[in-house]
């Protein structure tokens, strides 16, 4: 399942990703260009935006009423029924969305701090915006709220 986000969820946008959802996001998109990413990609429209769903156009969408990031996620996977697939857990990027490629630690010495280096054995690189990921304590901390709220 493909979603778009409108410009009051970016954080829910990228909790979407981190759980390894294809979610386009982008700020200050225009409602127009929203539901016409949206029609074209197939999306669910996931908004805050009680005006926006009274569109004739809109393709399927969510209405959000929860105001926290978590709550909107549970919200959001508890509308569609979805489930998640933990094989598929950190795999985009949290920034632009793409799939992220397992990489060589060697191939990042130059890229990370050294301390990440020395302490990190697996290492994520994103093609697109050239981001490098590694499993550290921020991944630990956003599992936990996530097993907080049954999602893991």
């Amino acid at each position: 399942m493909k979603f778009i986000c409108d410009d009051m969820l970016g954080k829910l946008a990228k909790l979407l990703r981190a759980l390894g959802f294809d979610t386009y996001f982008q700020k200050n998109i225009q409602d127009h260009q929203l539901l016409r990413k949206a029609l074209e990609e197939e999306r669910v429209v996931v908004t805050r935006d009680r005006k926006l769903v009274q569109v004739k156009t809109i393709p399927q969408y969510v209405l959000i009423w929860s105001d926290q990031p978590l709550a909107q996620l549970e919200e959001l996977l508890q509308k569609l029924s979805v489930s998640l697939k933990k094989g598929n857990v950190f795999s985009r990027c949290m920034e632009c969305n793409t799939i992220l490629q397992k990489v060589e630690k060697e191939n990042v010495k130059e890229k990370v701090y050294p301390y990440v280096y020395q302490t990190q054995e697996n290492f994520w690189h994103c093609p697109t915006c050239n981001k490098i990921y590694w499993a550290g304590t921020h991944i630990q901390r956003m599992k936990e709220k996530l097993k907080k709220v049954g999602l893991l």
